[in-house]
């Protein structure tokens, strides 16, 4: 199975979290011989435990709009839940192809959460090596309205858990975070919003735990065993959200030529996001002939921004035809430029203006500069002179 690549500069929005909480609550799983704490009632490994994940709605700054992804989560059970002869506790026994990794960590230990987070990221590289066939011990999926993801009827064990976009295909939903000269990186998983990408790291989760008594769910707690993770004890998923990226196509067609010289035309684009510019830029076509061509910008606008473009030199024979128009405006979506209902398109259409000029010759020149309010792109032209002045 294969993923894709991405560099830690690819994710610009502010993090949200790692769910290290439910990861260190998974490290503090085993209950270490000798402990003094004991459950009213006993440790019971027959019974079927239960798992709520809260998926709520996110905001990449404080007061922005709240988006929740379409998002499924796959467990694959890493190890089953073993009684210790007496004690009121259990340990871990790996099982098949995670056979290799070390999930009798010692409570305690100074590195304890950050050797859990290790274990987690090595689970995921066996789960999803390209050539291993491991299927999902169990798959949720979260209902259009609701901020949960429910599992019920799980056996007792050592999960690792994967949020996932719920309309993505492998291939999709898994990427590889890198730092430099990290050539392995580390394996994380990302769903979308309208406007986000959630991107989450897989993370081991144990059942069942104790009741929390500091916000810590821990078989190192007093009290009852917790065989459902549900309500008060539910655990919540803290991705990191990025900005999503859309692809904006320029069509431009020209429905009269006049031979001489080529017919350049240039458009700016500018969007705006939360009263705020998030892209500036210069773009030019170039005909030699009639008919249409087409500039693509892609994956470099947020989704939901608004987009004006502004053909802002047309050259001095061509003029905007009926029925086009000089400034347009676009509201980015996400469909992708190849899909069926892509609609994020600016079309201009001109024609000769019958002046019997035979055009003009134009140097464009594009600077990305601090004009004091932030940074923007420049665009300065120089004239040069038509056929007729240079005679």
């Amino acid at each position: 199975m294969k993923t894709k690549w991405k560099s830690r500069e690819r994710f610009r929005g502010r993090l949200m979290g790692l769910a290290l909480a439910s990861i260190m609550a998974a490290g503090c799983i085993i209950a270490a011989p000798g402990g003094t704490a004991r459950a009213a009632e006993a440790l019971d490994l027959d019974r079927k435990c239960a798992l709520q994940v809260k998926v709520e709605p996110k905001a990449m700054e404080e007061g922005g709009a709240e988006e929740s992804p379409d998002v499924a989560i796959d467990l694959y059970k890493v190890a089953g839940a073993v009684k210790q002869d007496g004690y009121d506790a259990y340990r871990f026994e790996t099982i098949d192809i995670f056979a290799g990794l070390d999930v009798d960590i010692v409570v305690g230990e100074t590195d304890g959460a950050q050797a859990w987070i290790d274990q987690a990221r090595q689970a995921a590289d066996i789960t999803f090596a390209e050539g291993n066939d491991v299927k999902p011990t169990a798959t949720a999926v979260k209902a259009p309205t609701a901020g949960l993801v429910e599992f019920t009827g799980l056996e007792p064990g050592l999960y690792l858990m994967v949020p996932r976009g719920a309309d993505l295909e492998a291939e999709d939903y898994l990427v590889r975070e890198t730092d430099e000269g990290d050539s392995t990186g580390t394996i994380r998983t990302i769903a979308y919003s309208d406007s986000y990408t959630f991107t989450y790291s897989p993370q081991l989760m144990a059942l069942p735990a104790k009741e929390s008594v500091d916000g810590t769910v821990a078989t190192s707690n007093p009290g009852e065993w917790i065989y459902e993770l549900t309500g008060t004890n539910a655990v919540e998923s803290k991705p990191a959200l990025s900005e999503r990226f859309a692809d904006l196509r320029i069509d431009k067609e020209l429905t009269e030529y006049l031979a001489g010289s080529p017919a350049t035309f240039v458009f700016t684009v500018e969007a705006m996001l939360r009263d705020k510019v998030v892209y500036s830029n210069a773009v030019s076509l170039t005909f030699d002939g009639p008919g249409i061509q087409s500039e693509l910008i892609a994956d470099k606008i947020p989704a939901g921004s608004a987009v004006t473009v502004t053909e802002v030199y047309s050259g001095a024979t061509y003029q905007v035809a009926a029925g086009s128009a000089q400034v347009q405006t676009v509201n980015m979506t996400n469909a992708d430029s190849e899909s069926a209902d892509f609609a994020n398109i600016a079309s201009f259409r001109n024609t000769y203006d019958g002046s019997g000029r035979k055009g003009a010759a134009i140097t464009n020149h594009f600077e990305y500069m601090d004009d004091g309010a932030g940074l923007i792109w420049n665009w300065t032209q120089n004239p040069g002179r038509t056929p007729d002045e240079a005679n």
